[in-house]
């Protein structure tokens, strides 16, 4: 008789468990910075709170993870919708009305990400350098494009990296203002209208 074959144990699995610590931190720091404790997140995500300080070092840690994986979220959605036949200028409205209504929709979180990290944190920057990335790379697709259809203006008076900032500048610095300084809320269709006016006079012929 051949040897009895002993049952395959599963696999540990690292990604379910991280989201669900993931998931079980976006609950709970909806309902305020403080009430995400680790070991309460552990509880809600059926793991340790070794697990939970494996990954993370602490709730900032957490909060910015967060932050990344909506950021690749939004970014998968806009590189859908802005496909190379879409007018330029179109596109930059597809952007902005795309990047507005998930940050409305998510504004809780993004409120709190700006009140406790901010884009002044190193760790925070090193973690969401290519979901920047990515963003910029969306944005400078579109510029290129209308620069070779000559919608916008030509290098060198249109300066790429200038552009792309002002137009993530202004997203970051207005929602800000908005959401931290005035304490308020925003219409996404009506702003994105907005931004979209005030940024194609610096773009546009």
């Amino acid at each position: 008789m051949g040897k009895s074959s002993k049952p395959i144990q599963p696999r540990y699995d690292v990604a379910r468990r991280l989201n669900a610590i993931l998931d079980a931190g976006e609950i709970l720091l909806s309902k305020g910075y403080d009430a995400a404790q680790p070991q309460l997140i552990a509880d809600i995500a059926g793991v340790s709170v070794g697990l939970f300080y494996r990954h993370f070092k602490n709730k900032q840690e957490l909060l910015t993870a967060i932050m990344v994986r909506h950021l690749n979220k939004l970014h998968s959605q806009i590189a859908q919708d802005i496909q190379p036949e879409l007018h330029p200028i179109e596109a930059l409205h597809t952007v902005l009305r795309l990047t507005l209504q998930y940050f409305h929709q998510h504004q809780g979180l993004i409120k709190l990400f700006f009140m406790q990290i901010g884009y002044g944190d190193k760790t925070a920057t090193e973690h969401l350098q290519r979901s920047r990335q990515t963003y910029r790379n969306l944005l400078l697709t579109i510029i290129e494009r209308g620069v070779a259809q000559e919608l916008f203006l030509p290098p060198p008076i249109l300066d790429t990296e200038l552009a792309i900032n002002n137009i993530v500048g202004t997203i970051n610095w207005s929602l800000y203002d908005l959401l931290v300084v005035q304490n308020g809320t925003f219409e996404p269709e009506a702003f994105a209208e907005k931004l979209a006016a005030h940024l194609l006079r610096s773009l546009t012929r």
